[in-house]
Parts: structure tokens; C-alpha cells; sequence
């Protein structure tokens, strides 16, 4: 099958990554406006807008991770931005307090467990390609390594651990990453079929389909499903990067942990 990643001559392709980044940004900035001002009266349609943001941002993040020149400081930035928002998500909800909002939001856990996965299964991959058990077995570990990780803490923090706690809180893992297990795998999903882009289109479509039959009985109803619409930029992705500045390279690990502190600061200000 044809390499779709690359720019071909289907017209209808014409978002490129900075695109995509762009309408991601201002998608998921609405959905946290809801997130925060929903006691003032926000409407839930802002929450609707922002359901197919983590299936583009961990699109994104399948092919950072095949075009970096470094996939070791791609997935440090992740953890470093995880590691960052962990500690300003406590300090910020022990500071201003407001009952009616879990200030939990961390998408840097999901993406760099995505990452990290990314990097192992393909370090099994060129294992079993090189007959080399030496470079099998470690990633195998690797993989089962955040798993382990968090079940071990999980069954320690029954008996109060705060060691327990900290652990959960600081190392990403698949059980607590926001967006759930199912948004890593659709991140390692992504890298898998990067080369078919309506594959990883069914993909989006399955997992709507997934999300929609396990919720369709919640009250109140659940509206993640939505995530469906993410197969629209998928589709018109080009495969270019796009123009960026060297200077916006890292404007989503400013620009994400910003909006969410400003805007849980200005709820809590008139909430008070």
C-alpha cells in the first residue's frame, strides 16, 4: 500500500502538523473554558468541541516520534512536562481551592507513555528482525515496566503509602494516564499504521464506536464518542510538518500548563 505520510497529489490533503497543532490548540482551549467555567454557566457544546483532541495530538505524537532526531530527548520533554504539571497541579489546587473542579489535566502522561511504548515495540521489533534475544528481552521489560510499576504502587497505597502516593503521582502510568489506557494504545496504535492513513482512521472510528457502547446508558450521557470527528484532520494530514519557528517549537509545553493555570485562576477568582 502507498505511503500516505508524505505530500502526494490528493488535494484534499492540506493540513500539516503545525495545522493540525493549531486546531488542536484552540479546540482543546474551548473544552477547558468549559472545564473551568461550567459553575458560571459555560455550555457543554465547548466540552463537545474538545472530545477529538487527544486522538490528534497523540496522531501528532506518533510522528514526532518517527521524525525526531532524538527520540530520547522527545520523550525526556514529555516526562519533563508530565513531571512539571504533577507538582503545579497540587500546588495550584492547595493554593486556590474550589471543590467543583479536579485539576487533574496532565495529556504529557498519556503522550509520553505512548512514546515510550513507541520506542520499545520497536526495539522488539529489530530484535526479532536481528535474531537478537539480548535487545528482545529488555524492551519486552520495558514494556511491562510502567504496568508493574503502577500496580505495585497501587496495592501499597491500600495501606495509606504516602511513598505509594508519589509514585502514582509522579511516575506515568497506563492505569491513571489521563484519557485512560485505550488513549495510549491508540498512541502506539497510530505509530503502528503510520504509513495508512484510513487505517488509523478506522481506528479513531472503532474506538468511538467502543467509547459509545459502554457509555450509551451514563447519566449524565457521555459525549466521548466525539472523538470520531479526529478522523477529519487525520485524513486532510499531508504529511508535512509545516512552518514553525524555532521559537514555537515548544509553544504547546508553554502554551498547555499556561491556559489551564490562568483560566483555573480566573474560576477561582470569581468564584470567590
Amino acid at each position: 500500500m502507498k505511503d500516505t505520510t508524505t505530500a502526494d497529489r490528493h488535494p484534499w490533503r492540506i493540513l500539516s502538523g503545525t495545522g493540525i497543532k493549531a486546531v488542536g490548540i484552540i479546540l482543546m482551549t474551548l473544552d477547558h473554558v468549559h472545564q473551568m467555567f461550567v459553575a458560571q454557566g459555560a455550555p457543554d457544546w465547548l466540552s463537545w468541541l474538545g472530545r477529538p483532541v487527544a486522538a490528534m495530538f497523540l496522531f501528532l505524537c506518533a510522528e514526532g516520534f518517527f521524525y525526531t532526531r532524538s527520540r530520547k530527548r522527545y520523550m525526556l520533554q514529555l516526562l519533563a512536562g508530565f513531571l512539571f504539571m504533577s507538582a503545579m497541579n497540587g500546588i495550584v489546587s492547595l493554593a486556590l481551592p474550589m471543590e467543583q473542579i479536579n485539576l487533574i489535566n496532565n495529556i504529557f502522561g498519556t503522550l509520553f507513555l505512548a512514546a515510550w511504548y513507541m520506542g520499545m515495540i520497536d526495539r522488539v521489533i529489530r530484535g526479532f528482525r536481528e535474531k537478537s534475544p539480548a535487545k528482545i528481552l529488555p524492551a519486552a521489560g520495558g514494556m511491562l515496566l510502567p504496568l508493574i510499576v503502577s500496580l505495585a504502587a497501587l496495592l501499597a497505597l491500600q495501606s495509606k503509602s504516602r511513598t505509594a502516593a508519589l509514585i502514582l503521582l509522579f511516575i506515568p502510568n497506563p492505569l491513571l494516564a489521563e484519557g485512560g489506557f485505550i488513549m495510549v494504545f491508540m498512541g502506539v496504535a497510530f505509530s503502528l499504521l503510520r504509513k495508512y492513513r484510513f487505517a488509523q482512521a478506522a481506528l479513531v472510528l472503532t474506538v468511538s464506536a467502543f467509547t459509545w457502547y459502554f457509555s450509551k446508558d451514563s447519566v449524565p450521557a457521555s459525549f466521548e464518542w466525539l472523538i470520531v470527528f479526529a478522523i477529519i484532520p487525520i485524513i486532510l494530514y499531508n504529511g508535512k510538518r509545516g512552518k514553525v519557528q524555532k521559537s514555537g517549537k515548544y509553544f504547546f509545553y508553554v502554551y498547555y500548563p499556561a491556559h489551564i493555570y490562568l483560566l483555573y485562576g480566573a474560576a477561582w477568582f470569581l468564584g470567590g
